[in-house]
């Protein structure tokens, strides 16, 4: 006699997997409806909400794909990752790389974006280094300074134009969606929530390998070498002016 836990977990593939459907609906009760009509009627649920969190999260994918061409992509990505974790605020983490590895892989960066604003949105809170908090630090101090990046901190590579195609598709620009499809030079996207609202803005390589390097715990002096050995015109102070400007340090010391 198998556990409660056994059918549930048997329920469950069932849900997603129809091959397994004759299995699961031998252990249904008709009462009036064939089994294999109650159980279509639960997939179908699961299906329809899960793509609609997949709607809300990717509205600009979505749009980039039209709604049946995504309905579908979303169909086989569920079906091939169904939720792990009984939150569905954390379900969709998969699926730009999903998107990567299919034919739809042109968007794949969009969905990179639209997946790094959504952790921005519900990464944890934290006070940002202000401009003020850095000068009270003594100016000899500053090359051996390691700054801690901002938890909400996100940013995305593209070998296109990803910020100009997101940005066209969440506005709905026929045009701008065709200009930017077209593609054009790599682009780099910071992603930052340091308060309320969420940012995007586009970011110089150079800058972003300053952002890398200081995350990985490097002094400022190292991480700003190793920005300059890219772009012998990065200007450190600039950079960090905006960064203390966006909020992209909690901290430093």
């Amino acid at each position: 006699m198998p556990t409660l836990r056994e059918v549930q977990a048997a329920f469950a593939r069932g849900i997603l997997d129809p091959s397994r459907e004759n299995l699961v609906a031998d252990g249904i009760v008709a009462a009036g409806i064939a089994p294999e009509r109650r159980l279509a009627v639960y997939r179908n649920n699961v299906l329809v909400s899960l793509r609609r969190v997949l709607e809300g999260t990717f509205p600009a994918s979505r749009r980039l794909l039209g709604p049946e061409r995504f309905a579908k992509v979303a169909r086989a990505f569920i079906s091939s990752a169904p939720p792990r974790r009984p939150q569905l605020m954390t379900y969709g983490a998969g699926f730009p790389a999903f998107l990567a590895r299919s034919a739809e892989a042109r968007i794949a960066d969009v969905a990179k974006l639209e997946w790094a604003r959504e952790e921005a949105y519900y990464a944890v809170d934290a006070a940002p280094l202000s401009a003020e908090g850095l000068a009270a630090i003594p100016v000899a101090r500053y090359p051996a300074l390691r700054f801690e990046l901002h938890p909400t901190l996100r940013w995305i590579r593209s070998a296109g134009l990803v910020l100009a195609l997101w940005q066209a598709a969440s506005t709905g620009g026929a045009e701008g969606i065709s200009t930017a499809l077209r593609g054009g030079c790599a682009e780099q996207v910071l992603v930052l929530r340091p308060e309320m609202t969420v940012t995007v803005r586009p970011i110089a390589a150079a800058d972003l390998l300053l952002l890398e390097s200081l995350g990985q715990g490097r002094p400022l002096a190292e991480a700003a070498a190793v920005a300059q050995a890219a772009d012998a015109g990065f200007d450190l102070q600039t950079a960090l002016a905006l960064h203390l400007a966006g909020g992209s340090f909690a901290g430093c010391g």
